[in-house]
């Protein structure tokens, strides 16, 4: 297909599995040119008056310069770091300055234009243009497709079948014609699922037939993100229809991704972006984080903001896969996303994931979660009505008949308001909330149409979940409203309390603030320091120095004190979604990045001591282990794992079937991994030949082996010897000689990391927050206690000096843990946010990474 034609006043951008091209009107063109079959590179096309760029001198990491001047504000590349590939020098200015895209910005423009990459490590430009043509982009990089036409074609298959977001000026505002369009989510492709297929081959035909001007589709495309279902997905659909259908990724095209959405990009261009039709702004929304199940927006809040403010007075509808507000705990900071939103005109949104028609009102806007096509010939139609009570989107269910000859049905879902939301009267909601002894004293106000109002203490343990919770009614008292909730189980510390008005239609407009409980705890709060992104990986300890790495691409060294800490350096590297490894003389600091590289900084100063790339995001823990007195450094990308040695060579490399983002194991002799195909493996540290494999379950298909199987597990090698695989369901000892099974308990102890206590026991945390004490020879249970409600990826660490034992839950409430018998004792919820990150202890000081970027010190 060839791409179609682009706007003079828009961007366009395209991402391959190699390869971005990037065409920047009018100042010129940029392309990712296929110069280097093995990697791509940027050529800058110089005309008369236009930049003339060049690649400093030397070699590695530089700079490149933009008529000598290296200041971002003269040229979009400028101050751009680059690997010096090769530099035509060249007389005429129309000839080509090659260049190697820069690696610690992972081959994205907008990362390298303001701040090293997040979470969607995504190349995005905005749909606006500044004065004077030069592309506005955003600070975390959001890709805006112009109105009047912007087509981000592909011109070969080597580019990826993503078709790119020809929506074009299908229909533009006093053409008479109405706004039509249709939604879908939770299609579910499975090249294994045959019957489904057939099924989304008839719906695609009745939506090909039906010429909407577009498809939104919300998400969970297939059911675990790879090739092979995104090809049978793709193989579904008219080619008429494929460059009209505008794709979000669910939670199943990222929950298993060890790509960093790369290859979600290659089938279907960028997770979040915003397009304009028929006078409405659409806004395609990705809060899904790598690698876990719920959502969050984190960073991404400021360019929504941004996005939405250079729409203006126009009505925007979004689009995402998890449904908000209300009873929904599926995106953690939904709270930060209204109040981000409520100075614009957002008017709807369309979801998924629940699999049911769901209509929620609430803000001022019409949110309609969608039945699952996986379940049947279901699909939405979307249909504006322009009447005396203006523009309005009626949203019908179109349910396919059984057979081609049966009759269709059609039934009103919604409808949408453009020009004013329900529940606007309502609010805005503003409340204030103060812990006074054993109640939380409430005052609110709301808008002229609020007829009720009612709070409730925010569930901060429920997590990918829906739950209404109960609701406390307050009194009216002129134009304010005031009551109290019940605070006496609530621990310490930071809690949040949700408001909701509600108007005589039954829409809601909600309001969440925060309020703190003090008090004496074991666990006493010192300091924070931000890293921006996410700190997703485990934190990584030596001594009494602890490196942090988050999903900013920022890496900070700290030495720890006392109650003090004294910052020893920081790096900006590639985004990091899991966590580092020290060398074994803790000289070297290993750092996985999405980047494709595994950097080695020194731990003493930070400096960059060697990067090896991967050829793929590294999306797993290093593992670092002394073979006779040489460090060897395991670990995964994608569906292989590689060993170094301590200068960075790759010793070799295996096949790990489908995935692994664990972490490896070794007895010294053998390394053991847990892998996506449902097995657990054995290689030789010396050679990496395949020693044996393990079944960890027999489910019947490729999906249910992957998400049944260790594929996440930091293999454990037990006091006994015996190699320790985890899933969703069991942990399996086996013989580390031939794998054969020792033990099997029931238990879903995959996520976090064990911790052998003195008395020889290990504690196995379950992803449902149970902590048991295993005897590792007979995997009989010591002692067992719910510890804290979830617990994923963040395991217990254990005080030397008292012997206690702490663990964080996935909702941030801290407890202690008695090693002998199990009892629990709950300090204090330290946070808001969720995380995923195993603490370390050190000294006095207990130190903690969470979602929020936040780093914190805590004396225990």
């Amino acid at each position: 297909m060839m791409p179609a034609a682009v706007s003079p006043a828009a961007t366009s951008a395209m991402r391959g599995r190699d390869r971005v091209r990037i065409g920047l009107t009018p100042e010129g063109s940029w392309d990712w040119t296929p110069d280097d079959p093995d990697a791509s590179t940027l050529s800058r096309r110089s005309g008369d008056g236009q930049p003339s760029v060049r690649c400093m001198q030397g070699t590695g990491s530089r700079a490149a310069e933009v008529d000598g001047n290296p200041s971002p504000r003269r040229h979009p590349l400028a101050g751009m770091p680059v690997s010096c590939m090769r530099v035509r020098k060249h007389a005429d200015p129309s000839q080509t300055v090659a260049l190697r895209w820069p690696t610690t910005c992972g081959g994205r423009l907008g990362a390298c234009r303001s701040r090293p990459t997040t979470k969607r490590s995504v190349s995005m430009v905005d749909r606006a243009m500044e004065t004077g043509g030069r592309p506005r982009v955003s600070r975390r990089g959001f890709l805006g497709l112009s109105a009047v036409g912007v087509g981000l074609g592909v011109a070969g298959s080597e580019w990826g079948p993503w078709p790119g977001a020809a929506v074009g000026a299908a229909h533009a505002a006093g053409t008479g014609r109405p706004l039509r369009f249709v939604v879908l989510t939770d299609t579910h492709g499975n090249d294994e699922e045959t019957a489904r297929l057939e099924n989304l081959s008839r719906v695609f035909a009745a939506v090909g037939a039906e010429d909407p001007e577009f498809v939104l589709h919300c998400g969970d495309i297939t059911d675990y993100g790879d090739d092979s279902g995104f090809e049978a997905y793709r193989s579904t659909i008219p080619a008429g229809l494929w460059d009209r259908i505008r794709h979000v990724p669910g939670n199943h095209e990222i929950r298993w991704d060890v790509t960093a959405r790369e290859r979600f990009e290659h089938w279907f261009g960028p997770t979040s972006y915003s397009f304009d039709a028929g006078g409405v702004h659409f806004v395609a929304l990705d809060p899904t984080q790598a690698l876990q199940e719920p959502g969050l927006f984190g960073d991404d809040l400021e360019t929504i903001r941004d996005d939405l403010d250079a729409a203006g007075d126009t009505p925007s509808v979004m689009f995402l896969h998890f449904p908000l507000g209300g009873r929904n705990h599926y995106v953690n900071d939904t709270d930060a996303l209204l109040r981000t939103i409520e100075p614009f005109p957002v008017r709807g949104i369309f979801a998924g994931h629940i699999h049911r028609n769901e209509v929620d009102r609430f803000n001022g806007l019409t949110q309609v979660a969608a039945v699952a096509t996986r379940s049947g010939p279901f699909y939405l139609r979307v249909t504006e009505r322009d009447d005396d009570a203006g523009r309005v989107l009626v949203v019908e269910q179109v349910t396919l008949g059984a057979t081609d000859a049966d009759p269709t049905a059609i039934d009103l879902v919604a409808e949408v308001p453009l020009d004013a939301g329900p529940g606007g009267g309502a609010g805005p909601v503003r409340g204030g909330a103060r812990l006074d002894a054993e109640r939380i004293e409430l005052s609110a106000t709301a808008g002229s149409a609020a007829v009720g109002m009612s709070a409730q203490v925010h569930q901060q343990e429920l997590f990918g979940t829906a739950a209404d919770g109960v609701w406390v009614p307050l009194n009216r008292t002129g134009g304010s409203w005031s009551g109290s909730l019940d605070a006496a189980g609530l621990p310490l510390g930071v809690h949040r309390v949700r408001f909701r008005a509600v108007d005589e239609a039954g829409a809601f407009w909600h309001e969440t603030v925060t309020v703190e409980r003090h008090g004496r705890s074991q666990a006493k709060p010192k300091w924070e320091q931000q890293l921006g992104g996410q700190v997703q990986g485990a934190l990584a300890a030596f001594g009494t120095t602890v490196v942090a790495a988050s999903t900013s691409g920022r890496v900070t060294a700290l030495r720890i004190t006392g109650a003090a800490r004294h910052q020893l350096w920081e790096r900006s590297i590639g985004a990091a979604h899991r966590g580092a490894a020290f060398s074994t003389d803790g000289t070297l600091v290993v750092v996985p990045g999405s980047d494709h590289l595994l950097t080695a900084l020194d731990a003493a100063n930070g400096r960059t001591r060697w990067t090896a790339d991967l050829g793929r995001p590294v999306m797993s823990t290093p593992a670092v282990f002394d073979v006779g007195g040489a460090d060897r450094i395991v670990v995964t990308a994608g569906d292989r794992v590689f060993c170094l040695d301590r200068s960075g060579a790759v010793l070799w490399d295996a096949e790990v079937p489908r995935l692994s983002a664990g972490r490896a194991a070794s007895d010294g002799r053998r390394v053991f991994i847990g892998a996506g195909d449902g097995r657990g493996y054995a290689y030789d540290l010396a050679t990496g030949a395949q020693l044996w494999s393990v079944l960890t379950n027999t489910r019947p298909d490729t999906y249910r082996q992957l998400i049944y199987g260790p594929w996440d597990d930091w293999v454990e090698i037990l006091p006994t010897g015996a190699v320790l695989f985890s899933t969703v369901a069991n942990a399996i000892a086996v013989d580390p000689a031939t794998g054969a099974e020792l033990w099997r308990i029931d238990g879903s102890y995959i996520f976090a990391p064990g911790l052998a206590l003195d008395d020889g026991s290990v504690l196995l945390t379950t992803e449902w927050g149970v902590v048991d004490a295993i005897d590792p020879a007979t995997g009989a249970r010591r002692w067992s206690t719910q510890a804290v409600p979830r617990a994923l990826n963040a395991g217990p660490v254990r005080d030397e000096r008292s012997g206690a034992v702490w663990l964080i839950g996935t909702g941030g409430r801290l407890v202690s843990i008695d090693p002998s018998s199990g009892a629990v004792t709950v300090d204090r919820q330290l946070f808001t946010a969720n995380t995923f990150s195993t603490p370390v202890l050190v000294g006095r000081q207990l130190i903690v990474g969470a979602q929020d970027g936040v780093l914190r010190g805590l004396t225990v």
